[in-house]
């Protein structure tokens, strides 16, 4: 019997951490038959493994990423992947559409947002968090006319099924129905596409192909959504319960960038990169055959105690190197530089309105999933306790 035979989706959406723990520490390449790959848990492996496209593909057979958003930048390797990165990252640099939304309308957005929530109490994540990552990403991407509720529609529904490991058909079937719908929108956008700013007009000007727009944009939405969301509501959360880091922050504004980036490491929103094995292989010592899955932990090897100090303790003085939370290599999230803004300027503006901000103490946070990680809900009182 292997570590990994007792590994279970239910136990990994609970509490990932302790079962991540004993395989980093006992079996660090496990093969866990309940999701049919293997788990690598390491640090220096999962980097050996995005290192090394030759022997671990991102063009897995089968694919969670293209069954859910159709083949998309994320499910192919180089040189296939360096064209469409060239094509889909301007937008998301500081120099194009993202920049321009950060300095001039993402500040305006936020604050339209607390307008509106109770200011006596609210949950954090629906009430604020959510709405404005989904708006952030829709307005970039130029889709804002359908509604914020309807970004974070489709990106609940694709998500339900991208952590569908288990293939729940109830699940594929929520992910399939916000595929097509999506997919209509955005088709009906690649036809009105003009010379505005929008990164879908981008993508059009540079010659994506309108299937390479649907499922890349769907990947968009599926990965810039969550993340953002998440942070805001992990980062508020941390600060309303290590009130010294609270302290350090408000002394040393500039340490609100170092608490994110702690904050995205310890708690790591997304959860895996999977892999297929390209011929028989070694693995940290461990047998891999041609064409299984190997599933790189996101979130155990940003926890790894061979690579990081203390990992589980955010330190604002930390310097050990880039975390892997928006994952490693070439496949690195085109959007991250978007979303840190999203989460920086979200938490910014959210303390600036309510300075005495706290947690409701009758709902308490519960942070769940596997893939996707974060709050169920953050509940928030307005003022000072009486």
């Amino acid at each position: 019997m292997t570590l990994g035979a007792d590994v279970n989706l239910g136990d990994l959406e609970r509490h990932p951490e302790p079962v991540l723990a004993q395989l980093r520490a006992e079996e660090p390449v496990s093969w866990v038959p309940a999701m049919e790959m293997w788990l690598v848990t390491r640090w220096d492996d999962v980097v050996y493994m995005e290192e090394h496209p030759e022997l671990f593909s991102a063009a897995t057979e089968p694919s969670f990423l293209a069954r859910t958003l159709g083949d998309n930048m994320l499910t192919c390797d180089p040189p296939e992947h360096t064209r469409l990165q060239t094509i889909l990252q301007p937008p998301f640099t500081p120099g194009g559409r993202s920049g321009r939304f950060v300095a001039d309308e993402l500040v305006t957005i936020a604050d339209q947002l607390l307008d509106h929530v109770d200011p006596t109490g609210f949950d954090l994540m629906a009430d604020y968090a959510q709405p404005l990552s989904a708006g952030s990403l829709a307005t970039v991407l130029g889709l804002d006319a359908h509604g914020f509720d309807r970004m974070w529609g489709w990106c609940e529904g694709l998500c339900a099924d991208l952590a569908n490991f288990e293939n729940d058909p109830e699940l594929a079937a929520i992910g399939a129905r916000a595929k097509a719908d999506l997919g209509a929108v955005l088709a009906q956008r690649i036809e009105s596409a003009g010379d505005d700013d929008s990164a879908i007009s981008w993508f059009v000007q540079e010659g994506a192909t309108p299937e390479e727009i649907v499922n890349n944009v769907r990947l968009m939405i599926s990965g810039g959504i969550n993340e953002p969301r998440d942070g805001i509501g992990m980062v508020i959360w941390v600060l309303l319960t290590q009130p010294e880091l609270r302290t350090a922050v408000d002394a040393e504004p500039t340490k609100m960038r170092r608490l994110i980036e702690e904050v995205f490491r310890v708690y790591s929103p997304v959860g895996t990169v999977t892999r297929q094995a390209t011929r028989d292989l070694e693995l940290a010592g461990t047998a891999i055959a041609e064409g299984e899955l190997v599933s790189g932990v996101l979130r155990s090897i940003n926890l790894d105690e061979s690579h990081w100090s203390n990992p589980t303790e955010i330190d604002l003085a930390r310097r050990e190197g880039s975390h892997a939370a928006f994952a490693l290599g070439a496949h690195r999230c085109l959007g991250e530089w978007l979303g840190r803004q999203e989460v920086r300027v979200g938490v910014e503006r959210l303390l600036a309105r309510f300075p005495d901000l706290r947690l409701d103490p009758a709902h308490a946070v519960e942070l769940h999933g596997f893939e996707f990680r974060g709050p169920r809900a953050v509940h928030v009182l307005t003022s000072a306790p009486e």
